[in-house]
């Protein structure tokens, strides 16, 4: 049977190897209603040449969980579906402990969430849905409706705004028509949610989009500050029967003043005054030296935990898009390895960084030090003192509690001009403290990205400071 959810649904899956550090992973189950998956699928990795067996999984008497299998296959994988039975509503914070045969120690998952209504207590709560009930994955489109609603009143909102973004790229705006809703085909993966309507505040969700959801109400509130326009005496037409899904151009506008709209708090915003004057949009020469930039991308398996993975898409394809033809970007990946994932490319070719953009999937667990170190390496390729030399980091955790040496190779390159900035995705408090002393021993700053109004600017923002020609670097 598919299921009727509400847009605060998150619902994710993860690769992690075998082969990995003893510190803890977080899963974020997000807010959870009656109506809610509870459980999280990961993908247990084997990279070596000989069988390692699942020796035990500890866990409290509120979580459970399921295997495809207690040993993996040489260059293998299995499946681990945790699922959460939280008892009350509010906060919750267990401890999942997996004892592998090749580890001296376990590898330690922390799942945490809240539960924002009372729960049934009955039975079915303790019940990890089995592998065949729901699939896991499914490669087949099917059908969803998204409904607008007022969120006291439960009536359904013509005339709303619903723009989709799928794998960092927008996928289609639709205005709802009288019924307040729309159905679209649309692949198995995760989508972000953009809605706003006149009198309302703009929400941002997002929801793993399968076969077993048919439906998505997503809920409006009003916002107290905004006043009606006086009553004309021309007639107020009609909303349409139907929705209306915008022509591309359209649509890209309808986005761009959606999240215009929204309240950007953030570091990155407050650090340059002297930017108000140029327009956001502007990242002419005139105001901005040549950047050389190498992006060095966590993609350890956290990051494919909620909207992260499409939050650092979206802000780098907005990046891609202001690119000059004399700017050039790369990109370095760290998981349990680092790799050069692009070498740095001039900012015509738009469609090839995209691509490489799209590309991009979370496995493993996270080698932050070695990363920096080949992000330094790439952008010293095409190092000029009279450009805008950086490296920047973008990570949902703290990169460098592993990587004790990192820091000497940040001041080592800064003492040459190069910035070193952090963009956090998501970050949990304590780790943000630590991104913003990283990123001060390189000269840069901590950005952070929360929601989509974050990834539409804040990314493109902070390499407008770092090589606005009127700030001493």
């Amino acid at each position: 049977m598919r299921i009727l959810a509400v847009i605060c649904i998150l619902l994710l899956g993860g690769f992690v190897h075998a082969q990995q550090s003893n510190s803890e992973d977080y899963l974020e189950y997000g807010e959870i209603t009656t109506q809610s998956k509870r459980y999280i699928d990961l993908n247990i990795g084997n990279p070596t040449n000989e069988k390692v067996y699942i020796l035990r999984v500890e866990h409290s008497s509120e979580v459970t969980y399921r295997l495809t299998s207690d040993f993996i296959e040489p260059l293998g994988t299995v499946q681990l579906r945790i699922q959460v039975n939280p008892t009350k509503k509010g906060n919750f914070n267990y401890v999942l402990k997996l004892h592998m045969s090749d580890q001296a120690n376990p590898v330690v998952y922390r799942l945490i969430g809240t539960v924002t209504e009372e729960l049934p207590d009955d039975n079915f709560l303790t019940k990890c849905p089995d592998f065949n009930a729901i699939p896991a994955k499914s490669a087949e489109p099917s059908e969803l409706t998204i409904i607008t609603v007022d969120k006291v009143t439960k009536e359904p909102l013509s005339k709303s705004t619903v723009s989709l973004i799928h794998n960092g790229q927008p996928r289609g705006t639709w205005i709802t028509g009288r019924l307040g809703k729309f159905t679209e085909t649309l692949p198995p993966g995760f989508f972000y949610f953009v809605v706003s309507k006149e009198g309302y505040l703009t929400k941002e969700a997002g929801i793993y989009v399968g076969p077993e959801v048919s439906e998505i109400t997503i809920p409006l509130s009003k916002d107290r500050s905004y006043e009606p326009p006086v009553p004309t005496k021309e007639p107020i037409p009609e909303p349409e029967e139907i929705a209306q899904q915008l022509p591309p151009q359209e649509a890209q506008e309808k986005l761009d003043e959606q999240l215009a709209n929204e309240t950007i708090d953030t570091t990155t915003q407050k650090v340059m005054p002297e930017l108000v004057s140029i327009p956001s949009e502007n990242f002419d020469e005139t105001y901005f030296k040549d950047v050389n930039v190498v992006f060095v991308l966590d993609i350890s398996s956290s990051m494919k935990m909620g909207e992260k993975m499409n939050l650092m898409k979206y802000s780098l394809n907005q990046l891609v898009s202001k690119l000059r033809p004399q700017d050039k970007m790369g990109l370095v990946t760290y998981a349990n390895t680092a790799e050069v994932f692009q070498s740095p490319t001039s900012g015509d070719k738009k469609e090839e960084l995209q691509k490489s953009i799209s590309n991009l999937k979370p496995l493993g667990m996270t080698a932050g030090g070695k990363g920096i170190k080949l992000g330094y390496k790439e952008v010293m390729k095409n190092y000029d003192p009279n450009k805008t030399n950086m490296v920047i980091v973008i990570t949902d955790g703290a990169f460098n509690k592993d990587s004790e040496d990192y820091q000497k190779t940040v001041q080592k390159y800064a003492k040459d001009g190069v910035v070193f900035s952090v963009v956090g995705i998501q970050t949990r408090e304590k780790d943000a403290h630590l991104m913003e002393e990283a990123a001060h021993f390189g000269n840069g700053r901590f950005v952070a990205i929360q929601k989509l109004a974050d990834a539409h600017s804040n990314l493109t923002q902070e390499i407008r400071i770092a090589s606005f020609k009127g700030i001493k670097k």
